[in-house]
């Protein structure tokens, strides 16, 4: 039985993960109640750039910084603030017992939730991905080849295929910068949120709330649990709380790995074209064998 080798160089193995990463894309939206407020977020998710290390003993290709694009990337917050009622104390007493005049009692915060806010992040949050990778070779019996010979699978593009995947070996998600203007932004809504809720009350009744509740900015802020770092609230929310970070990572682990070969080829490999009136030589591929070493990926395989 004959032999083959094929060596592919790192940058060209590049160019086919780049390829690859490009046309994996995808859309999400999901949420969640965490008590006193509730979150949720849409996005539209797309992989560019990356630099791709090989790695010789252990084998493993390497993917380092690949950008994460947020695009779209909205998240929306509901606040449901404690309800207050003030008012209704007696303004002109009944000497004979009761009142003959109260103030108006009023109630606020009985909405759930009171307030709610979207924040437009498309644009404002970058974040990476690296990690490493086997080149596993898989073995794909097309449906389509079903009733067909390998000539006419062949020339009907359904033949089946050798595949080959990038398996992870570890993966990680790194925010690297989170716009300034985030804070900003939050701040001016909190604000914005304070004005519409209190703006028709008279203003005895809004000297009242806030000396019940203090500061509302800083309860709202409380209720959310935004503390001096807005940039780590915004992580923790969409990474931990609201998993955003880690279905990324699972996704892009499982098109790598299950769905989208950085290559394949035929089985059997038509090893001369078709000439003329001539049908094309192929020849079954087996024993297929992935090997990296730190400057380029090589295949070998039994060929007959």
């Amino acid at each position: 039985m004959s032999h083959v080798n094929l060596a592919v160089s790192e940058a060209a193995f590049g160019k086919l993960v780049d390829k690859l990463t490009e046309n994996i894309s995808f859309s999400k939206t999901d949420g969640g109640d965490f008590g006193p407020f509730t979150a949720s977020y849409s996005a539209g998710v797309r992989f560019e750039g990356g630099d791709i290390d090989l790695k010789d003993s252990p084998d493993e290709v390497v993917i380092n910084e690949l950008d994460v694009i947020y695009d779209p990337l909205s998240l929306t917050v509901g606040i449901d603030i404690p309800e207050i009622c003030v008012g209704g104390f007696c303004i002109i007493p009944n000497p004979f017992g009761g009142c003959i005049l109260r103030a108006p009692r009023i109630c606020l915060f009985e909405g759930d939730p009171d307030a709610s806010f979207t924040l437009d992040l498309g644009g404002l949050i970058e974040s990476e991905i690296s990690g490493g990778f086997n080149v596993v070779a898989r073995y794909f019996n097309n449906p389509d080849h079903a009733g067909l010979t390998d000539h006419q699978a062949h020339e009907q593009d359904k033949a089946n295929e050798w595949q080959f995947f990038l398996d992870p070996r570890w993966l990680d998600l790194d925010i690297i910068d989170i716009s300034d203007t985030v804070g900003n932004i939050l701040d001016g809504i909190i604000d914005a949120i304070v004005d519409d809720l209190l703006g028709g009350l008279p203003g005895w009744a809004k000297d009242a709330i806030r000396f019940v509740l203090g500061g509302l900015a800083d309860l709202i802020r409380g209720i959310l649990d935004i503390g001096d770092d807005i940039d780590e609230w915004l992580s923790d929310l969409l990474g931990v709380s609201l998993g955003l970070f880690d279905f990324i990572l699972t996704f892009i682990a499982d098109k790598l790995a299950n769905e989208n070969p950085v290559f394949s080829f035929e089985d059997p490999y038509p090893m001369l074209p078709t000439s003329g009136n001539l049908i094309p030589v192929l020849l079954p591929i087996r024993n297929v064998n992935p090997d990296i070493t730190n400057v380029e990926f090589v295949m070998t395989a039994d060929v007959g």
